[in-house]
């Protein structure tokens, strides 16, 4: 089978799974969960009895001598953006499809999700540079032919850096957008990125892992990569000191992860690559827990 065949069937395999997750599932959870996001300005008229004060624009009033006040209309439409690191890391998986394959999957639910709702959807791939950009548009067509970018593109780099990513998107979109961003986030840390990129946008972390790097079992010598400086090193997992080393390293590493997404109010999702996994369930359970936490 050639390439481009892999690629077609590959393609429609995970646009009928993402098709089945939107028309059964998700797609009430992801409209309730993104109704209603915020008003823009949109004109001025004189104040009639039973207008709240709080909507006269004061400036206006003082000019003419008359009350005037502001109309909004509610921002029905929503830019997102799928984030996917692309880096040499995503193409590995030890049990059944890659992280790469994942996140593909991941990417086409979220896509259908946000088409069939009306909004906008924009690709970035990015190593430790931007490796491809697509400008968000509308569409079901335009969501699968994102998927298909996805499952076409080579990876050759080792490194990863979303803080690169997140200073792309801050430097392009000044509007409040969503931003998914699909990772293993093994790699330097992008605290100062994730602070300022989160105040001004709804960022949500996706996070790819593989059981592998969760359990490390003993498989004799491995190539592991350090996220701290991005250097691969030969290692010996036979010895049951250098597992536990390793486990205890890389569960404070995970904690230290987590603790930065979480004070700066950013959402995470872990997804972990094995028989079990389901995105279906993890992005249902997502958007309910989000639901709740807003309404309290």
């Amino acid at each position: 089978m050639t390439n481009l065949e892999e690629l077609i069937k590959k393609s429609k395999k995970i646009e009928l799974r993402a098709k089945g997750v939107i028309d059964d599932n998700l797609n009430g959870e992801y409209s309730t969960n993104f109704r209603g996001r915020g008003i823009d300005f949109h004109d001025l008229r004189e104040y009639i009895h039973g207008d709240e004060v709080r909507s006269i624009d004061w400036n206006t009033t003082a000019r003419t001598g008359e009350p005037y006040v502001k109309q909004f209309v509610e921002q029905r439409e929503l830019n997102i953006y799928i984030a996917i690191d692309v880096s040499r890391s995503s193409n590995y998986g030890s049990i059944l499809q890659s992280r790469h394959d994942l996140a593909a999957l991941i990417c086409s639910i979220i896509a259908l999700s946000a088409s069939k709702n009306g909004d906008k959807i924009g690709l970035i791939l990015y190593t430790n540079k931007i490796e491809h950009f697509t400008e968000p548009r509308k569409g079901k067509g335009h969501a699968m032919s994102l998927l298909r970018e996805v499952l076409s593109h080579q990876i050759i780099s080792n490194v990863s850096s979303p803080g690169k990513v997140l200073r792309f998107i801050l430097g392009r979109q000044k509007r409040r957008s969503m931003i998914f961003l699909i990772s293993d986030f093994l790699c330097p840390s992008f605290k100062q990125e994730l602070k300022i990129c989160s105040f001004k946008h709804d960022l949500i972390a996706l996070q790819t892992l593989d059981p592998a790097e969760l359990e490390f079992p003993s498989i004799g010598k491995v190539y592991l990569k350090n996220p701290e400086d991005n250097n691969s090193y030969l290692i010996n997992t036979s010895n049951k000191t250098i597992r536990d080393t390793y486990l205890l390293k890389r569960n404070n590493w995970q904690r230290n992860l987590e603790a930065d997404f979480k004070i700066n109010n950013v959402d995470h999702v872990k997804f972990v690559n094995d028989e079990n996994c389901d995105p279906l369930i993890a992005l249902r359970t997502f958007f309910k827990n989000r639901l709740k936490s807003r309404r309290h």
